[in-house]
This record gives C-alpha cells, sequence and structure tokens, in this order.
C-alpha cells in the first residue's frame, strides 16, 4: 500500500513538484501584470506578451461565467519560445499558472485550424484552469484551512492531500482536456472543436463503426488517435451536455465536482442531468455523433468519391510521401507505437522498402536532392540544455550516414531547389515563422537567410517550381485568413495567388509548372485542388470521403501520391491524374461550424499596453499551503509536525520545508530542502535533523532507529539530447549519527555494532540513460542505463571514519526482433558495490535478497530480504520479458484501467563478502522464476505494474516464494 500510494503521488504531483521545468538559463525575464494576470516573458517576447495580456483579459470574464468561478488571486501565465512545437501547460496547485511554448502550431497537427493561434492556446488552458481551481462545500472548508497543498511523500501525507486539494484535480483527462477543447472552440473563431480535422477523424471512424467505449477514452490507448482521444471525444461528450442540457451545464458540473470527493464521478452528472452517469451520457452522446455523421456521409456520398489505390500501410501513421527525381522510388515519414520513427524509402509501387533509417522528433517534412542520392530532412534536437529546436539533417542513401547541417537553426518543412544549390525552409523565432534561404553548398556551414518579414504568423510548406526561380507556400494569419503566396527568388518579390477564411495546405508545383496543387478543407473535407497559373483559377481535384493531405506528384505528372486518412490513421496512397475530371465548382460540401473571429489583431493589438518591470521570484515564492504530518521515531507515540514546500512560477528557486515534534522522545524534527536553477547547474542544500529507520536490521527480527542530522551542499549537471540524458552531480555532505533505539552496554544492538558518530562525506557520480520504449512496449526495448557514485568519508574532512564507498548498475536493454518476437526483451543488469577503509557496522553494510522494489537496492529472488550482509556486493539479473495480453480495458469511468499483461523469466545470482569472507564463486547465490505483470493506471493518471512471483533459491538459505511487488516506470 505504501509503494501504491507513492506512484499515486508522484505522479499525480509531477506537474506542482516540477511545474517550472528548466528553463534556457539565458532567457531574462520580464513581468507585466494586468488585473486578472501577471505576464512573464524572456528577450523577444515583448509583442507577444502585449497581446497575450490583452487575450487574458477579453477571455477572464467569459470563461469566469461559463465557469462560475472567479481566481482568488492572480493567475501566473509564463511565455517561453524554448520548442518548436506548440503546447501550454496549466496547474492549479499550489497556485494557478499558465505555461504557453510561443509558436504557431503545425499546419498538419490537430491545432493547425484556428482563427487567432494565441487566442485559442490561452483559451484552452485558461478553462483548464476555471474548471479545475473550484473549491464549495468541504473542498471550501479544507482550501481556507490548508490552502491548496501538494504532499510530500509519505503515506499519510498522499491522503491528506487527496482530502484537502481540489477535487477537480483528479477527474479523468477526458474530462479536463474535453472542457478545455470545448471552451476553446466555444469562444474563438474555430478551436478544434470547429475544424475540419476533429470531423474527418469522428466522420471516419463512423464509417469504419470504430468508436472507442468509454474506458478507452478513460485510459491510455497506443493505438491510434491515441493520445488526441481525450481530446476529441472528451470535447464531444462535453459539447453533447451543453447541447442537451443547457450552456450552462459545463460550469454546473464543474462546480458541483469541486464540492464531492475525489473519484466519486458520477454523482453529480446524475444529480444534473436526470440520473444519468457519465457512461450513459457517453453512449447518449455516441448515437447522436452516429447520427450527424451518418448524414454527412450521406451527403458527400451523392457524388463518387475519387478513387485512391493504398500503396503502402505498414505503420499506423504514414506521411509526408516523395517521388525521387527520376519516379522510381517513394520516400515517407513512419509513425507507428509499435516502433522508432523512421523515413522510409520504397520502390515506385510502394511495396518493395528499399532502404529505412531513424528519425527523430520531427514536423515529418522530406525532400530528395535531385541527383536522387540523398534525402533532406529537419529533425529535433535538445539545445542550451532544455530547448526542443529543429535542424536540417542529409542521409546518404549509398552509406547510411546521416549528417546534421545546421545548430540551433529552428528550421521546419525544408526544400530543396532543382538545382540542389539552395534550400528553402520556415525558420521559427519568438512567435513568428519566415521563409527562408540558405546556400547548400556551404555544408554544415550553411546559414538561413530570412525573406519575409511576417510577425506572429504562419509560414508552412514552401515548395520550388520546376524551374527552381519561384517559391510557393501558404501564409495563415491571425484573424482566420490563409494565403498561397509566391516568392520570387530572382526578383525578390512576394504576391498573393489567392486568399480565404479557409484553410490552405501543403502547396506543390505540377511537374510542368502550369498549376500548384494545394489541400484545402473548403468543402468541409480536405480535399486536393490545383490553382491553374495560366488561367488564374482554382479547381477541385478530388472528392473524398474521410480526407487527405501532404501531395506529392510523380515526376511525368500522371500520378499523385497522398496521405490518405482513416480512422486507423493515415496510410500513401496512390491517383491519377486526369485533367478533365477537374472541377470548377465545388461539392458535395459540408457546413463549415467556423464563427467569425472575436477580435481583429487590430483591435488585440490596440489594448492599453501594461509597463513591464523585472521578473521577481519572490512574489510567487512564499509557502501558499501546508498539510499534517504524521510519522514514527521508534517511541510509543506518533512524531506531529506539518509540511509546506513552495517554488516561484519560473523554477529558479523551489523549497520544502517540514518541522514536527516528538512527545514520545521529548524532541524535535526538521527539514529543509533548496533547489536553485538560476543557473545551469542546479544547485541543492539539504538540512535535516530527522529520524531513520532500518527495518528489521539484519533479519534480527527489531528495526533500529537512529535520528540523522546534517547539511548537504550539491551541484548537478544535465546534459541532455533528445534520447538519452548524462546527469553528473557532485557535491559535501555533513552527517552526524546517533542512535534513538536502546543500545547494550557494549554499544551494539541485538549483537550488531552501529555507528554513532559523524559521516561527512565528499561525493560524485553520473548517470547515463538511453533506453527507449515504444506506447505498445511492456518495458524499455533499447539502449542502456548506467549508475555510478563514488563517496568519500575522512577524519580530514571532519568524519570519525576513514572509507570509500564505490557503487555503480547497469541495465541493457535488447529487443529480440521486431517482427517475429514483437516487443520480447532480453533485460540484462549488473550492480554491484564496495566499501574501502575502516570496519562498516551494522548502518552501513550492504545487503541483498528479496524482490525487487523501490526500496531494495540490491535484489535477490529466491531468497528472504536483504537477509545477507557484506563490505562488498554484485549481483546480476537476465530476464525474458514477453506481452501476454493488451487488454486496454477497464470498468466503465471508474478510476482503473488494464493497459497490458505481460510475463518475465528470470535468473539472478549476487554475493556479498568482507575482509574476513572472501568471494567465492561457489559462494554465488542464484535464483529463478516467473512474474506476471499488469500496467494499469490506477487514478485517471498513475502508471504502476503490479507483479505477482514465484522464485526459487537454488542455493543455501534459498527457499520457494510467492511474493507480490509493485514497479514503478518499467
Amino acid at each position: 500500500m505504501r509503494t501504491l500510494l507513492l506512484a499515486a503521488t508522484l505522479v499525480l504531483c509531477t506537474v506542482s513538484l516540477s511545474f517550472a521545468a528548466k528553463f534556457d538559463t539565458s532567457f531574462s525575464y520580464s513581468t507585466i501584470e494586468t488585473e486578472h494576470f501577471s505576464i512573464h516573458y524572456h528577450q523577444g517576447l515583448e509583442e507577444v506578451s502585449r497581446k497575450v495580456a490583452a487575450i487574458a483579459e477579453e477571455t477572464h470574464p467569459l470563461l469566469a461565467r461559463e465557469f462560475g468561478w472567479q481566481p482568488a488571486g492572480k493567475t501566473q501565465v509564463v511565455l517561453i519560445d524554448d520548442s518548436d512545437f506548440i503546447n501550454g501547460l496549466a496547474v492549479t496547485i499550489p497556485y494557478n499558472a499558465v505555461y504557453l511554448q510561443v509558436v504557431p502550431p503545425s499546419v498538419a497537427s490537430t491545432l493547425g485550424e484556428y482563427d487567432d493561434w494565441l487566442r485559442v492556446l490561452f483559451t484552452h488552458e485558461y478553462a483548464h484552469i476555471l474548471s479545475a481551481d473550484p473549491a464549495r462545500g468541504y473542498s471550501k472548508v479544507t482550501r481556507a484551512i490548508f490552502g491548496k497543498p501538494f504532499p510530500s511523500l509519505d503515506p499519510l501525507s498522499v491522503l491528506f492531500f487527496i482530502a484537502t486539494a481540489p477535487p477537480n484535480t483528479f477527474l479523468p483527462r477526458w474530462w479536463h482536456e474535453g472542457m478545455a477543447t470545448w471552451a476553446e472552440s466555444k469562444y474563438t473563431g474555430v478551436g478544434r472543436g470547429k475544424g475540419t480535422y476533429y470531423d474527418m477523424v469522428f466522420r471516419s471512424a463512423v464509417a469504419d463503426d470504430d468508436l472507442p467505449s468509454v474506458d478507452q477514452i478513460n485510459g491510455d490507448v497506443p493505438y491510434w488517435p491515441s493520445g488526441h482521444l481525450a481530446y476529441m471525444y472528451g470535447y464531444r461528450l462535453q459539447r453533447y451536455i451543453a447541447d442537451t442540457y443547457g450552456p450552462e451545464a459545463a460550469g454546473k458540473l464543474a462546480i458541483a465536482h469541486s464540492g464531492r470527493f475525489p473519484y466519486l464521478i458520477n454523482s453529480p452528472p446524475e444529480d444534473l442531468f436526470n440520473g444519468k452517469d457519465y457512461s450513459d451520457i457517453y453512449r447518449d452522446m455516441i448515437v447522436a455523433l452516429k447520427l450527424e455523421q451518418r448524414a454527412r456521409i450521406k451527403e458527400l456520398s451523392r457524388v463518387p468519391f475519387t478513387p485512391l489505390t493504398v500503396v503502402n500501410n505498414q505503420g499506423e501513421n504514414l506521411t509526408n510521401p516523395r517521388y525521387s527525381p527520376d519516379g522510381s522510388r517513394i520516400a515517407f515519414t513512419r509513425r507507428d507505437p509499435n516502433d522508432h520513427n523512421s523515413v522510409v524509402v520504397t520502390d515506385a509501387s510502394g511495396k518493395n522498402v528499399l532502404a529505412q533509417f531513424r528519425r527523430q522528433l520531427s514536423d515529418g517534412s522530406l525532400s530528395w536532392s535531385p541527383d536522387g542520392k540523398s534525402l533532406y530532412f529537419t529533425q529535433a534536437e535538445i539545445e542550451r540544455g532544455f530547448n526542443v529546436y529543429q535542424d536540417l539533417y542529409v542521409h546518404h542513401l549509398e552509406s547510411g550516414e546521416t549528417k546534421r547541417l545546421t545548430r540551433g537553426e529552428r528550421l521546419s518543412d525544408a526544400q530543396v531547389a532543382p538545382d540542389g544549390r539552395t534550400a528553402a525552409a520556415v525558420v521559427s523565432s519568438r512567435g513568428s515563422q519566415n521563409l527562408a534561404l540558405f546556400d547548400l553548398s556551404l555544408g554544415d556551414k550553411a546559414q538561413p537567410l530570412p525573406v519575409t518579414g511576417y510577425t506572429l504568423e504562419r509560414v508552412s510548406s514552401p515548395s520550388f517550381s520546376p524551374d527552381g526561380r519561384s517559391i510557393c507556400y501558404v501564409l495563415t494569419d491571425n484573424t482566420g485568413m490563409s494565403a498561397l503566396r509566391i516568392y520570387d527568388t530572382a526578383e525578390k518579390t512576394d504576391r498573393a495567388l489567392f486568399r480565404a477564411s479557409r484553410t490552405f495546405a501543403f502547396p506543390i508545383w505540377a511537374p510542368d509548372g502550369s498549376a500548384v496543387y494545394y489541400i484545402s478543407d473548403e468543402t468541409g473535407v480536405f480535399n486536393l485542388f490545383a490553382f491553374d497559373l495560366k488561367g488564374g483559377a482554382s479547381y477541385q481535384v478530388t472528392h473524398l470521403l474521410a480526407g487527405a493531405i501532404q501531395p506529392a506528384p510523380a515526376p511525368d505528372g500522371s500520378s499523385l501520391l497522398l496521405a490518405s486518412y482513416s480512422s486507423k490513421g493515415f496510410k500513401i496512397a496512390r491517383m491519377e491524374i486526369d485533367r478533365s475530371r477537374w472541377s470548377l465548382t465545388r461539392g458535395p460540401s459540408l457546413p463549415s461550424a467556423r464563427t467569425a473571429s472575436l477580435a481583429t489583431e487590430a483591435e488585440v493589438g490596440s489594448a492599453a499596453a501594461p509597463s513591464p518591470s523585472r521578473y521577481s521570484a519572490a512574489k510567487t515564492l512564499l509557502p501558499r499551503f501546508w498539510l499534517p504530518k504524521i510519522y514514527g521515531d521508534g517511541s510509543d507515540q506518533s512524531v506531529i509536525g506539518a509540511f509546506t514546500a513552495g517554488a516561484d512560477v519560473l523554477g529558479y528557486n523551489s523549497y520544502a520545508i517540514s518541522a514536527a515534534y516528538s512527545e514520545g522522545r521529548k524532541r524535535g524534527y526538521f527539514s529543509l530542502t533548496y533547489l536553485n536553477d538560476y543557473f545551469y547547474p542546479t544547485l541543492s542544500l539539504r538540512a535535516h535533523n530527522e529520524p531513520f529507520v532500518y527495518s528489521d536490521l539484519y533479519q534480527k527480527g527489531y528495526d533500529y532507529w537512529e535520528v540523522n542530522r546534517g547539511a548537504e551542499l550539491a551541484a548537478s549537471i544535465p546534459v541532455n539530447f533528445l534520447e538519452s540524458s548524462y546527469r553528473i552531480k557532485g557535491g559535501y555532505e555533513l552527517l552526524d549519527q546517533k542512535a534513538l533505539s536502546r543500545l547494550s552496554s557494549d554499544g551494539t544492538f541485538g549483537g550488531i555494532p552501529v555507528f554513532q558518530g559523524r559521516r561527512n562525506n565528499l561525493f560524485a557520480g553520473i548517470s547515463y540513460s538511453s533506453a527507449l520504449k515504444y506506447p505498445y512496449s511492456i518495458s524499455p526495448e533499447e539502449g542502456r542505463d548506467l549508475t555510478f557514485l563514488y563517496r568519500y568519508f575522512g577524519r580530514d574532512i571532519g568524519a570519525d571514519q576513514n572509507l570509500s564507498e564505490y557503487s555503480a548498475r547497469y541495465e541493457q536493454y535488447l529487443r529480440l526482433s521486431k517482427t517475429q518476437l514483437p516487443h520480447q526483451v532480453l533485460y540484462l543488469r549488473l550492480s554491484g558495490a564496495l566499501a574501502d577503509g575502516d570496519l562498516q557496522y551494522g548502518q552501513q553494510a550492504f545487503q541483498i535478497g528479496g524482490a525487487p522494489s523501490e526500496y531494495n537496492q540490491y535484489p535477490l529472488r529466491g531468497y528472504p530480504t536483504r537477509s545477507m550482509t557484506g563490505k562488498y556486493v554484485a549481483t546480476g539479473t537476465v530476464e525474458y520479458r514477453a506481452p501476454l495480453a493488451y487488454p486496454f480495458t477497464g470498468p466503465g469511468t471508474a478510476p482503473a484501467f488494464l493497459e497490458k499483461v505481460h510475463g518475465a523469466l528470470f535468473a539472478d545470482a549476487g554475493q556479498v563478502w568482507d575482509d574476513n569472507r572472501s568471494f567465492h564463486a561457489n559462494e554465488t547465490r542464484v535464483g529463478a522464476g516467473a512474474e506476471l505483470r499488469a500496467d494499469m493506471t490506477i487514478g485517471y493518471w498513475a502508471k504502476v505494474t503490479p507483479a505477482l512471483g514465484f522464485a526459487h533459491g537454488f542455493n543455501r538459505g534459498g527457499e520457494n516464494q510467492v511474493y507480490f511487488t509493485l514497479y514503478l516506470g518499467m
């Protein structure tokens, strides 16, 4: 139970404990204050901050009225340009804060349709605040007493947290994301709920009879649309509630939940909506969705659909197809929940794979070199420790070598000119995107030269004309308008072909230069259109049921590739080009759900700009909550105390403090931890005077208690990459240990010598991780984890011992086969430690035995827990892991979801020894057995893996064990 509660704590409070993610230390922050918001931004985001200030104050009264809630105090808003991929985060504990990554959303993303991307993003995140923050009834009382807390890591603190935190915090993800997506759609001109992408997903799901059950949106399924399920179907549920039970239903629900104990989620809808719980309403919503979409399908079916031939469906999301210059090969980006993202090259039929190479997080775009020997693409990597920026790479197909060409340039949609000397790309910076050119002949010294100067607008999908003189691209502004534009590289002029309040995307030239193909939702479906450059007219080329994106004409102009959508994702399809079938008239068409933009750019910009001031951490640093803390110290009475913690909104300073008093021992205890992240190394200070227990010391049946007093000063340096990381740490610790348990006259406890005195030490360590797992994985499938730690205890640094301790752990994950044995893994683990110097005492000895857990550093299954001790320890594990079933099911809307069932066959080996008992191979203890494991989500958010195991120890001291353990983060 203790481990289960710890798991819930770690997951539920991860955002609160680390909601100030580490930021680039070159960012210098300023603040502007409005009536309801404090807006923090770094250099280069001055214009963005003024716009967000105006949007925030316009949005506040709308959402406050919608949800019937006025937050106490100002909401903190942090604007940061640290990623090329838009995202947001809202937290309500311990105070209300919104974090916005300031970059226009990709046109291919679910956020790609908007009237004003900053307004959509802010409205969504602020809706999270106003729907999660309310309190009434018992929670209003607990908030007045305790504030909005997050817990320390003791189990009782977790229970206090559940009882006192805002009740809406514990609602399922579909509730939170559905409510915010519904609000964003209601209070902006577009929003995801009014977009063609969501409608495409719903229409295809109905057409294919592939609608998710309520437990599937309640859990975490890996298959398409996976992480979007909570947003999409949560939105439809909230929209159905508003349409059926009245526009005020959302606010009533949020307030009703805020006075209910966590996880009792069905009482509010039953009270408000004629006795129906969420499962009932979800079923009603699905019925309504089917009726709506079947009517749309019927309307679209009045005219025969354009025939498409699927050429490759080996993956869940296959996008960005491109013919090679000679038309003999096809390249596309493959994203699949069973494997790493990759670029796939096939023959012209799409059936035979000729090459495949890995690709990291990216926009997906591809471009062939004119000679067909290389592929250019962009992908992300971490810059300056924390920023996720895309750069240009080239992969040479003959050698298989991938070379990075730029660093920190923030590029996307890179396309190579027909002469191979120039490339065009979109460059992002401080909320704006622009078209840029660069000289490929400079190799890795090439730097992009922007040729447009747009502000806070999106540029996407540049494409060279066959003669290399012109570049067509799409510009999307913040009034709901998109324009197809052409930049002349010789004249350095830029003009619009046409402009309309619809989505235009993925323009690409016909091979003969006579037309520009593009995707538009002009008919309510993502269809292919062509703009005839000579006649100046636009033609509808396809009529599709679901939709398609990213056209790619064959070099001879006879056919064209598309990323075609179905309810299972995107597949690569081919269509024949027949200009006689192009139509000037549109249709059949679906009605648009778009509404007028709430404010024009001019109106937003006309708002009075608040004066900025330098960011002050002190304003958000003071404690905002406290919780009782009750624990033991080996006396006959409980230790009673209190705990609090805090951090400024940028995470430069964070701390946790506790203080307590033991009536049984007539003494006080305290603990203080402080982290400073103003600089690249994290500096930490810890001071403590706390009891510590060695449970069942040496398996003697007694718990040994001592008090540890001391302080620690340390520095930690992260070296981060997208798919691996290092962490280097070092510091100095002052530590004094005194017995609380009664000792014998000879200073022993139960006959075991125990240490009392100073254990001051210097320490240094390094950790490395490159372990990777995928949505269908049952554990990491490749890569390794490595840790090493050294501690020096010496009288010359104030210790009462001369001792050196070394500890290390190495873990390796080996995927057995991608195809024949999918997700089956061979796991190898080696760990050990040694102490070189003065005699170790009972508390310091290394111990092996027992099942793996968060508290057992050297497990050895088949032997009693911590049953063998020594000065030196070495253990190893070989484990075969295999999936058994993928249930992906749960009991309706209850806070439990079973994802995967898997098993493991294992063999453990280990030995401890000391100066009086040397290492002998025949003394090695060996155990083997099997475990049945299940990946589950509990409490809607916490990921845990309970396991039931059997182990047999083959050597002296071995036994047959049936045990239960709980893995976190497997």
